[in-house]
């Protein structure tokens, strides 16, 4: 009876495996369906907007820009984000629930919810979400009153505010790739020049060696290599203009390819400093004093020996 028993015991194990196989792969797999029914490569237009923003983003010359109220590349680290997060997203086409009372529920309805709206060429995908608080988004299509869940989190990480949108504004230039830096302001009008890893410093009454870093030397040079900023301004406004007739200090910068640029700013009030690149007025950069202080410090700072 025992060896029966020791015999049967296998084969019914066996039996149950097999069968627990079977089972799993015959049953119904939920569908999944693209929440974006657009093929990502063909978009070229997004908008993006609440009851309070909106954005516009267009790919124009094969570059992605926000075209609107200044023309300003975007930063392809969001983008990309975007597309990989919410095109390319998946959702099981099962709803979990539907009708006005469900909208308003799951915050749906045209004022409460993140709507994104991507197009290409003549078709075009309107589609509202929204964040209850959970690790999970809710959506809808525009016009439809069924509610699907989908895993992103759309509503947290794509609000349509412009800052959180531009490409940094950056000027990068490494310490090799530069000749000279001349800055010309109320107090002084001086010129440092770099021959290998030697800087020389030039005045109109004196000429020296900056020593190894130095610290106006090393501040110049740091802010150089990342130059950015968040906040623009629009280059038709008369006031901004006019702060810069009479300039607070003037910058050019040569590379060692024979290239110069002009960094202006100008001052326009207590809090806030202005930048304007290569005398192009269209668009206005706002910047720190801080910045704008390293290009006006005075030749006994280049002196030191120190940082």
């Amino acid at each position: 009876m025992n060896k029966k028993i020791r015999l049967f015991l296998p084969i019914l194990l066996l039996i149950l495996i097999i069968s627990y196989l079977l089972l799993r792969n015959n049953a119904p797999e939920e569908k999944t369906r693209s929440v974006f029914s657009l093929k990502p490569e063909k978009i070229d237009q997004i908008e993006i907007w609440t009851s309070e923003d909106s954005l516009l983003l267009r790919l124009i010359d094969g570059t992605w820009k926000i075209p609107v109220p200044i023309e300003w590349e975007a930063d392809s680290t969001k983008v990309n984000r975007l597309f990989e997060e919410v095109f390319a997203a998946e959702y099981a086409t099962t709803a979990v629930s539907s009708g006005k009372t469900a909208l308003e529920y799951y915050e749906l309805d045209d004022a409460s919810a993140l709507h994104v709206k991507a197009t290409a060429g003549s078709k075009s995908v309107h589609i509202l979400f929204s964040n209850l608080g959970n690790s999970w988004d809710y959506f809808r299509q525009a016009g439809d009153n069924q509610v699907y869940q989908v895993k992103n989190k759309v509503v947290q990480y794509f609000q349509p505010q412009h800052v959180y949108w531009r490409k940094p504004f950056t000027l990068q230039y490494w310490e090799e790739e530069l000749r000279s830096i001349r800055s010309r302001h109320a107090e002084n009008d001086f010129t440092l020049s770099r021959d290998g890893s030697q800087w020389t410093y030039t005045d109109a009454s004196q000429s020296f060696i900056v020593p190894f870093d130095n610290f106006g030397l090393v501040k110049i040079i740091s802010i150089l290599q990342n130059f950015s900023t968040n906040i623009l301004a629009d280059g038709r406004d008369q006031q901004l203009l006019q702060a810069f007739q009479e300039p607070l200090c003037e910058v050019w910068i040569t590379t060692t390819s024979g290239k110069t640029h002009k960094l202006s700013f100008a001052k326009l009030d207590k809090d806030r400093h202005m930048l304007m690149v290569d005398d192009d007025s269209r668009v206005l950069f706002q910047v720190s004093f801080d910045t704008v202080f390293r290009f006006m410090r005075h030749a006994e700072v280049f002196k030191r020996e120190f940082i």
